[in-house]
């Protein structure tokens, strides 16, 4: 089955990991994400990130908004594809 996981691997996400710099994490849970990677993904003040953990890997990575929304939405198409493939297949049985 899809999943947001599994959509960024299938795009290559992870041949493309670099390591961007180090963060410390404040008292509040805060951290700042460097310059470069604010630069390179055109984060603004006040743009929403979304944090994703990978609980294999014990890891955390951040998305914007916008790609998590297109994310959501190239999902929603695989369902539809499959719901259609589905019936297409079950059309008929018994």
């Amino acid at each position: 089955m899809y999943n947001l996981y599994n959509m960024l691997y299938m795009t290559n996400f992870h041949k493309n990991i670099h390591l961007a710099g180090t963060v410390t994490v404040g008292p509040k849970g805060q951290v700042v994400v460097p310059a470069e990677v604010r630069e390179g993904m055109n984060i603004k003040p006040g743009d929403k990130l979304v944090a994703l953990y990978f609980d294999d890997k014990k890891s955390v990575a951040f998305i914007t908004e916008g790609q998590a929304q297109s994310y959501v939405q190239k999902m929603g198409e695989k369902f539809t594809q499959f719901k259609k493939e589905l019936a297409r297949h079950t059309d008929g049985a018994p």
